[in-house]
């Protein structure tokens, strides 16, 4: 009865406007032992033209029986069943015309529970005695909800969901809602959940297995659960304790109370993203949502902080508001992802989140928005399969980045009350990026959409040059904006921003002194009451999303201020991050880098120093491809000559009630001295490995990595094994990442071979920890060579290991295998592959993806036939 469509149409469009649903009751047995699954779904529609037809989605779903009953109390059976494969729709044909009115569509379908990581797929673990068990989960964003249940599976069609699952006795079932009735038919519970909100297909959820939980309730009374397997429920206290106070939080904040009388979190062993904001049951890797309180780093805590309140923003922002269309989808995640930090910076302060901010998020989109293949956040999608391609880092840290910036610039208030006007007006409803200005416009009294659409609408970000004079007490600013191109070249599209800039000064260091918003190309402003020995400083506290290029008297200016830390840390960092990308730009030379580097011996702040050593690692990378290895070894010496001072005064040994930011400061530290082979470090690092592996002598948390990495790159195949066995003797994720990362950091092309034999090949590691070994095997020249390579020869291999090119893992595989490439040669070679036959689906799927590599292989290439010759000029002259 289900005929497969001969032909699809070439163009993508949506689903045409014929019907809409309003509730769906869907019934399902899951078959944990066959990895099958039956349902059984009555859709009740609203037809809204006459038609002979229905069109929905539907995908790798068999259909057993389609019918239809209408409201007069007609019946239509055996319908006729049309797929198109391509587009993952299905097409049912009516014998008769139906007239604008309600009809129930009744669906019977079986399906296979897959192990790719998405729609309704099963995830495997092992109990404390090896015994293997699986579990079943939902992944069904952005468009797998058609894997799960036959559905209109486009955001706007929003419904009501009432879900049963039939289960065997010994599981555990939840969804969406709180459990309504329990029952026990022919040896199976059956679990029915109640009615559900409003809401789009792609976070209906459900999940079934074995479990344990902690709990607990809120002050309005919402219950909340942290889900874990059995002999892990202990670890989900730290994210329990968060999520009430992110649930009270956002109450208020949002002066909209979370709608629904439970919340579970649930943490999956296999699971494509980091987690999925479902409503009422929100699903995350393991190392996303549990914590050890002796085995979890500083920094997991705080990324699982961020990453269960970013979850929870998600029940006000996508959930109870949803964007329109995937055209919008920053709207979800830009705002959850400034929500996270705005929650985790006022409730856990001692979390340093805003510090963490400007590297991992800021820095991180403007690295890439800089590229020519970015995109806007406001990307035209023409296509469901783009979606995919569109979490990235211009979605989320360019989204909550431009959001910081706004949220500085209005005050706190005025943004809070904007965001409640918006969500109050499209509750349960959806929303485009101009009903969210209007509002923030009605609470500002200011334009906001001209102030932020060029933002949203525009690729990339401006640099702002400054250029200075002084007239008596009077400080002349002469501001330039353009677009900032990573590779140096000019803005052929001149494009313009409203650039809301800052400017601290000597007497007033913290925050701005003077604000002015930027319109024109260029402009000059005066700036009263600033003496001739004062140093000004724009992007005051670096809350602006743009960078800044100063004149080379003004950058000399704020040397000395940076050397003492008159300039506040997120200044500093913001200094030393511009002028990195300036260097890889071609807008200043490396050496100037380097003489920032000389004077940083008394910095002490572990966030300008992430952004240092980002530089130095990009300066090492592109001098090992130099074709002399002196030079090289000469530069390590400098970087051990500019890091050892630190070094030997953090040592090896935490402090009592230390710091979290000096212990993340020493392990960056003492692993970029490993990395320039210094061999104190590096038998410091085996020494506390060997008595870990010897005596069972707990490592630092914060200096796990940090060891591994060392062990991996100079331990040889003594050490690879060692840490092999360590990552099969633990369940702890974290620790399992560790190993994973430094497993593949051998110089020795057999070490790698049998890495990734052991992890990929041998499917010794879940595919959701697959990037990490690819991650960590790209850490020497070595192994760059061997991971493009076998990614090359495993193309096929690779993209079935994760479902294909639009899943969320393949792309960080890609990337991992590429960026880090430096020749002509190798961006030539990058560009032959993925115009053969062997990658063209991958090139399809992710162009732009491809194309943002090649790109950073070029530009790599370009700073080292720029930089070479003058950092070893420099090197001899300050004798190295």
């Amino acid at each position: 009865m289900a005929a497969e469509s001969a032909s699809s149409s070439l163009k993508f469009s949506k689903l045409p406007e014929i019907a809409k649903p309003r509730h769906y009751d869907i019934t399902l047995w899951p078959d944990l032992v066959n990895f099958t699954f039956k349902g059984i779904e009555k859709i009740d529609l609203q037809i809204l033209k006459p038609t002979n037809y229905l069109m929905f989605h539907s995908n790798a779903i068999d259909f057993k029986e389609a019918s239809l009953k209408t409201a007069d109390g007609s019946e239509y059976t055996k319908l006729a069943v049309e797929f198109d494969a391509h587009w993952t729709t299905v097409t049912v044909h009516l014998p008769v015309e139906l007239q604008p009115g309600d009809i129930t569509l009744h669906i019977e379908y079986s399906a296979i529970l897959n192990d790719k990581m998405h729609g309704f797929y099963r995830s495997t673990y092992k109990t404390a005695e090896g015994e293997e068990r699986f579990l079943a989960c939902t992944q069904l964003a952005s468009t797998y909800a058609r894997m799960a249940f036959p559905c209109w599976d486009e955001p706007t069609y929003k419904a009501t969901y009432d879900i049963t699952l039939c289960v065997d006795e010994k599981l555990t079932a939840l969804s969406n809602m709180n459990v309504l009735s329990e029952t026990h038919e022919n040896g199976l519970k059956v679990v029915k959940f109640a009615t559900t909100p409003v809401m789009s297909t792609y976070i209906v959820a459900w999940v079934v297995g074995e479990f344990e939980y902690v709990e607990t309730k809120t002050k309005m009374g919402v219950e909340i659960r942290v889900h874990s397997l059995p002999g892990k429920k202990e670890q989900g206290q730290f994210a329990l304790d968060i999520s009430k106070r992110a649930v009270e939080w956002y109450d208020q904040w949002f002066d909209i109370a979370y709608p629904l009388p439970k919340c579970d979190l649930v943490a999956i062993p296999d699971f494509c993203f980091n987690a999925m904001e479902n409503w009422g049951l929100i699903t995350y890797r393991e190392i996303a949502l549990l914590v050890d309180t002796a085995t979890s780093s500083t920094k997991q805590k705080s990324r699982v902080a961020l990453t269960v309140s970013h979850e929870l923003a998600h029940m006000w922002f996508g959930n109870l508001v949803t964007m329109k269309w995937w055209t919008d989808l920053w709207l979800n995640e830009g705002f959850a992802s400034f929500m996270e930090y705005l929650f985790v910076g006022t409730v856990c302060p001692e979390l340093n989140t805003w510090l963490s901010f400007v590297n991992d998020e800021l820095a991180s989109a403007l690295n890439l928005d800089a590229l020519k293949n970015s995109h806007p956040i406001e990307v035209e999608i023409n296509n469901p399969n783009e979606v995919d391609e569109l979490y990235d880092r211009i979605t989320y840290q360019k989204g909550n980045s431009i959001n910081r910036m706004l949220c500085s610039y209005l005050s706190e208030e005025t943004f809070r009350t904007g965001l409640r006007i918006y969500l109050k007006k499209f509750q349960y409803g959806n929303a485009i990026t101009a009903d969210l200005w209007s509002a923030l416009g009605t609470a500002s009294g200011q334009d906001i959409n001209a102030l932020m659409s060029p933002w949203t609408k525009q690729m990339g970000f401006p640099v702002v040059s400054v250029s200075q004079r002084q007239e008596g007490t009077k400080r002349v600013l002469k501001l330039t904006q353009g677009r900032f191109i990573a590779d140096g070249s000019e803005d052929a599209d001149k494009l313009l921003w409203q650039v809301p800039v800052g400017i601290s000064t000597t007497t007033h260091p913290v925050d701005s002194k003077f604000k002015v918003l930027l319109k024109e190309r260029q402009t000059e402003i005066v700036l009263d009451g600033v003496a001739p020995d004062e140093w000004v400083k724009l992007n005051a506290g670096t809350t602006g999303y743009y960078r800044v290029e100063y004149s080379e008297e003004m950058f000399k200016a704020l040397l000395p201020a940076f050397k003492s830390k008159a300039l506040p840390i997120v200044d500093r960092f913001g200094l030393a991050n511009d002028l990195f990308a300036l260097v890889l730009a071609g807008r200043v030379p490396a050496v100037q880098f380097l003489s920032l580097l000389s004077v940083c011996s008394e910095e002490d702040a572990y966030t300008v120093w992430t952004s240092l050593d980002e530089g130095v690692g990009a300066l090492a990378n592109i001098l090992s491809r130099a074709g002399d290895d002196k030079l090289i070894q000469r530069f390590n010496a400098f970087v051990r000559n500019a890091y050892s001072p630190l070094a030997v005064k953090l040592g090896w040994e935490p402090a009592k009630n230390e710091d979290s930011q000096t212990s993340m400061l020493r392990a960056l530290i003492q692993a970029r001295m490993g990395k320039t082979g210094d061999g104190t470090t590096i038998d410091a690092a085996r020494r506390k490995f060997d008595d870990h592996v010897k005596n069972h002598t707990e490592l630092s948390p914060d200096l796990r990595l940090t060891i591994f990495s060392i062990v991996g790159h100079n331990g040889g195949m003594e050490g690879y094994e060692q840490l092999k066995k360590i990552y099969e003797a633990t369940t702890f994720g974290e620790v399992q990442r560790h190993c994973l990362f430094a497993l593949g950091q051998s110089s020795d092309d057999k070490i790698h071979r049998a890495a990734f034999e052991y992890g990929f090949e041998q499917s010794k590691v879940r595919a959701q920890d697959l990037p990490f070994l690819f991650a960590g095997a790209v850490a020497t020249r070595q192994g760059q060579d061997f991971v493009w390579t076998y990614f090359k020869d495993h193309i096929h291999a690779v993209l079935d290991k994760f479902g294909g090119a639009n899943s969320n893992l393949f792309p960080q595989v890609l990337k991992a295998s590429c960026s880090s490439r430096v020749t002509d040669e190798d961006a030539k070679d990058m560009e032959a592959f993925f115009q053969s036959e062997a990658a063209k689906d991958c090139a399809k799927t992710l162009g732009r993806t491809v194309r943002q590599m090649i790109e950073t292989v070029k530009m790599n290439s370009q700073l080292l036939k720029r930089s070479a010759d003058p950092i070893s000029q420099w090197l001899k002259t300050n004798g190295f």
